[in-house]
């Protein structure tokens, strides 16, 4: 095992002292090329546990203001950076690192957009108390525009359904709204397969829902 393989799993499991992150640095002076340097920064962090958010979020930074690279180790790195603060359930952070990760993206990257959409419906729903605004349905409508494996996914199915009670409840449609609510639940259920399962299983993958303290809260409690 690398040299920096053996300091990644410790810093993981421990966390980054002023020491280690200079230590760090000199790893990084190693490697080749300024991608894989941005890669080793955002790869780590990511598996950094929630109460190291700061840690992990200050270590992707540091790849992008270090090591100029191409769009998509920036978008990477602040999708990451979302993830992060979304893990950590600071929402408007998250929110504002999938914008970032959007602005990194030009015409021709416009999969990823929508891709995208997803996490920032989902983070524009808990900043307003999953309330309806314009932007929430934009980016529902985008969302949509992706392709049917993306939806198929359990957390894409549940964030979309979520969405959709939103926007039907906006719009008076209270029967899309309770047929959405039923779903919602379902989906909610541990025994909830998705339409993924064979394709996923094939691959050796298990798929789990997550859901935030605040969504289940809104699911429990929606007045319809």
């Amino acid at each position: 095992m690398s040299k920096i393989k053996i300091f990644k799993n410790k810093i993981i499991l421990q966390g980054m002292t002023e020491e280690d992150f200079s230590e760090y640095e000199k790893l990084l002076k190693k490697i080749r090329g300024n991608f894989l340097k941005r890669q080793h920064c955002y790869t780590t962090a990511i598996q950094f546990p929630p109460e190291y958010a700061d840690q992990a979020v200050r270590l992707i930074q540091y790849g992008l203001e270090n090591f100029e690279d191409g769009w998509f180790s920036t978008y990477t790195s602040y999708l990451f950076i979302g993830h992060i603060y979304e893990k950590s359930g600071n929402y408007p952070k998250a929110f504002d690192a999938y914008l970032s990760a959007k602005a990194a993206l030009g015409p021709e990257q416009q999969g990823y957009a929508e891709e995208l959409s997803k996490d920032l419906l989902w983070m524009k729903l808990h900043i307003d108390f999953f309330q309806y605004s314009k932007e929430l349905e934009d980016y529902f409508l985008y969302y949509e525009k992706t392709d049917a494996f993306s939806k198929s996914f359990i957390n894409s199915e549940f964030r979309l359904t979520v969405a959709g009670i939103v926007i039907a409840l906006h719009y008076g449609k209270t029967d899309e709204a309770k047929q959405l609510l039923e779903r919602a639940k379902q989906i909610s259920k541990p025994d909830y397969i998705g339409n993924l399962k064979d394709t996923l299983t094939k691959h050796q993958y298990h798929e789990t829902l997550n859901q935030t303290p605040e969504s289940i809260e809104f699911i429990q409690n929606v007045k319809i």
